[in-house]
């Protein structure tokens, strides 16, 4: 009696996985061996300068962690860095796409202008704002002087120090928001525009009604990949700026991640940090879609 029962994967899927099977081998070498690697040492205490061996600790990290008062407010810090700057980069990201997105001579040298913050380097930047920065000859406070404001020690005052930070990122950062949004308005159709007009709607209700809703998901797009920076890669521009101070004025989970990696050469407690940093990105990124797809 034949056999009539279909295999599961047929030839050309089988093709298929073995054709991928090289780049997902680079993809588990690449990130999810040192992501395992990581969440093994999170659950672990390594006493390098000691010379010992790693041992086992459970829970230890993260409970020394969340009862540490200086992490408590490096959390702090990082949230306030990240509820102040990407809302900040998106009205002003999406007031510039707003204005590009019109019959302009020019538009392409425009654009081409203000996405520069964006292509230089962080470090180059944030080497660039700490010149601006500096209380004796910095270019902020010289200009200041003019209008008759005394310096300020923006990176040495604990009630300028964070706003500094969120100064510079907000320039460095807000052309990648006025880009992705202003390629998600070219893709909005004109006909709606039209229609829209020829039943005599404003351009508030134009703006509210059709140009809103359809930014939807470039929106939910454009604050995922953001909020994640906030929360990973600021490392640059705080290291450099400010070191983290005055005292933890304005340290984040980056750099305080990092001294704990190579300053005390707490190796588990760094990486507890890390894996803490990823659940508080992945939960700001589930709360982002969801509120995306709400009617």
């Amino acid at each position: 009696m034949r056999n009539t029962k279909k295999p599961i994967l047929s030839k050309e899927e089988i093709i298929g996985l073995l054709m991928i099977t090289p780049a997902l081998a680079v993809l588990a070498l690449v990130y999810f061996y040192p992501l395992g690697y990581n969440i093994d040492l999170s659950f672990s205490n390594w006493p390098i300068k000691e010379g010992l061996p790693k041992y086992y600790v459970g829970l230890d990290n993260y409970m020394r962690l969340f009862s540490d008062r200086d992490f408590q407010t490096v959390i702090v810090n990082t949230l306030f860095f990240t509820a102040l700057s990407v809302p900040t980069e998106l009205f002003i990201g999406l007031g510039i796409a707003l204005l590009l997105n019109r019959e302009l001579k020019g538009k392409t040298v425009f654009i081409t202008l203000l996405a520069l913050p964006m292509i230089v380097a962080p470090v180059v930047a944030a080497l660039a704002w700490k010149w601006l920065y500096f209380y004796d000859y910095g270019a902020l406070n010289y200009v200041l002087s003019f209008v008759g404001i005394q310096p300020i020690r923006w990176m040495s005052d604990v009630n300028y120090a964070i706003y500094s930070i969120i100064i510079a990122d907000i320039w460095t950062t807000t052309p990648f928001m006025m880009l992705i949004l202003y390629a998600g308005l070219q893709m909005i159709p004109t006909q709606l525009y039209e229609a829209a007009r020829m039943d005599g709607a404003s351009q508030w209700h134009i703006f509210w009604r059709i140009t809103l809703p359809s930014l939807k998901s470039v929106l939910a797009v454009a604050l995922m990949i953001r909020t994640i920076d906030a929360f990973t890669k600021l490392f640059d521009i705080v290291y450099i700026i400010t070191g983290g101070g005055p005292g933890y004025a304005t340290e984040v989970l980056p750099t305080f991640g990092y001294k704990e990696a190579f300053t005390f050469f707490e190796l588990g407690r760094s990486a507890a940090i890390t894996m803490i940093t990823l659940l508080i990105s992945a939960v700001m990124v589930v709360i982002i879609l969801r509120s995306s797809r709400r009617k």
